[in-house]
């Protein structure tokens, strides 16, 4: 049986940065990977180094994530909204913001997408967002709905090709527990956890799932350095080279963060649940 899996997030360097172990162990192991992304990354900031690449952000994140994509194995799309930056930011109001977009319009397009491509497991942001951007909220308040929609005829039926439900709806999420180690390491060291990125807007305190919570765990060990060839394809956004992690040998890298966590939305999972495949009896 055909196995196939996509994911919709909210900017260019989501799919690497984030799940990106995961989409390059099942595009490895066969399975047909689609990556959707929501913005067009415009609001983003640039790494140091790159800042002539600040006047001409689309064109160089859209460059970027089809460079990230080809190294993961998979197929891309582009809903190409406008990035609405992070809370606060100017590019909130902008009419054109992913997070001022028309609900039943947002939807309809992924319930479009969802019936071309039928798709077994289906993936998005949680309702935090991960961190708390606007963006990653939208993404969970869009896909949700489009997810039961898409199998439903009675629901945009003006929409083809024709109905599909995928079996299954994950979260990206992270576990608590490690954010707490992170936390503690910072503070060793004499850094504050709540300024975290370069722009000191991520509090690292705030973030993470309880374990319980969490019902599935991909290990991508062996597709480590796909996902760094992945993540470093993002130049402009840093490479994926987090601050607080870079003091970290890569083997204990490995051992901590080779290990990629989802929430089962649907169907719904127990607390306590755990699975260490998506595909797991779909």
């Amino acid at each position: 049986m055909s196995r196939t899996l996509l994911t919709i997030l909210a900017h260019p360097d989501d799919e690497s940065f984030g799940i990106g172990g995961t989409l390059a162990k099942y595009a490895a192991e066969g399975v047909d990977v689609h990556i959707c992304i929501a913005t067009d990354g415009v609001a983003g900031s640039v790494a140091k180094g790159h800042e002539q690449s600040k006047s001409e952000l689309v064109a160089v994140r859209r460059r970027e994530l089809d460079e990230a994509v080809a190294v993961l194995g998979a197929t891309l799309h582009r809903l190409d909204y406008r990035d609405s930056g992070m809370t606060g930011d100017p590019g909130n109001d902008h009419p054109e913001a992913w997070i001022n977009s028309d609900d039943d319009e947002a939807i309809g397009r992924i319930v479009q997408l969802i019936r071309e491509i039928r798709p077994n497991i289906v993936i998005t942001h949680d309702e935090t967002g991960g961190y708390f951007h606007p963006d990653h909220i939208r993404c969970w308040e869009i896909v949700t709905p489009a997810f039961f929609a898409a199998g439903n005829p009675e629901q945009y039926p003006e929409i083809g090709p024709a109905p599909f439900q995928p079996a299954r709806l994950y979260y990206t999420a992270f576990p608590n527990t490690l954010v707490k180690f992170f936390v503690l390491m910072m503070r060793l060291r004499g850094k504050d956890p709540t300024k975290v990125g370069r722009n000191e807007d991520i509090d690292l305190t705030r973030l993470g799932i309880p374990p319980k919570k969490i019902h599935a765990r991909i290990d991508y060990r062996h597709y480590w350095d796909v996902k760094r060839a992945a993540s470093a394809a993002h130049a402009s956004q840093g490479g994926g080279q987090m601050g607080f992690s870079q003091w970290i040998p890569i083997w204990i890298q490995k051992r901590l963060l080779a290990k990629e966590s989802f929430m089962r939305a649907y169907p719904p999972a127990p607390d306590g649940f755990r699975e260490n495949d998506l595909f797991e009896r779909v």
